[in-house]
């Protein structure tokens, strides 16, 4: 899933953050693949994903319900998510292991940790594919900072005015790190942006206190 390798930022903000794709194989097992999939979703809801969403539907943090994604499964059925820690994300690996329903399984993270897990779960990775960079007029690019944020969607849907206007707005006080990591995360609709770590990165904006100042 190269689309979810972009991410940027220091090892230590990007140990919690973890994407999963789970999807079926047009022309191969797509075909009665639905009911699959709502089993997969089913457990991957369990375990409280940090984001989970359809193109069809839109995001649970956008206000939609499980449900309404489980009722939105087209004939290709996929589920895409994000969770904020190794432990939740082992969980669900195991549970799909379990269910062996026959899917494709992608989880992007950091290569050492994700490896971590397949070990433990006793899984030889079919392939893993690595982000090479950006290459061209990189002085075009926005800040690191924002790229940090943009990057989660790996559609390219969250557009650098949206963080940095976020951005602003948090170091006025005018709004909350988590209203503005929710904020940004509605344009990207099918789920891998991860509002937590969103959350912690915008955090260095909060103005100080008086007495932090002293």
């Amino acid at each position: 899933m190269t689309h979810s390798l972009h991410r940027r930022g220091t090892e230590e903000s990007l140990k919690d953050d973890y994407v999963l794709l789970v999807t079926s194989a047009y022309g191969f097992n797509h075909e009665g693949s639905k009911d699959k999939m709502r089993k997969v979703l089913e457990e991957v809801f369990a375990e409280e994903p940090a984001n989970i969403g359809s193109y069809d539907t839109g995001t649970i943090l956008s206000g939609v319900d499980i449900q309404e994604i489980r009722d939105a499964l087209n004939d290709v059925p996929r589920v895409r998510c994000s969770f904020s820690t190794k432990e939740k994300m082992l969980a669900v690996l195991k549970k799909i292991k379990e269910l062996d329903q026959g899917m494709s399984v992608t989880v992007s993270g950091l290569t050492e940790e994700v490896l971590d897990m397949a070990k433990e779960l006793e899984i030889k990775p079919h392939c893993i594919n690595l982000s090479l960079e950006v290459w061209g007029n990189v002085e075009k690019l926005p800040s690191e900072e924002v790229l940090e944020l943009v990057t989660m969607c790996g559609h390219g849907l969250i557009s650098s005015g949206l963080v940095e206007d976020c951005i602003e707005k948090v170091k006025k006080g005018r709004m909350t790190t988590r209203d503005a990591a929710i904020k940004i995360s509605h344009p990207c609709v099918c789920g891998i942006y991860n509002p937590d770590r969103a959350e912690k990165l915008l955090e260095k904006y909060v103005p100080l206190k008086e007495e932090e100042l002293a």
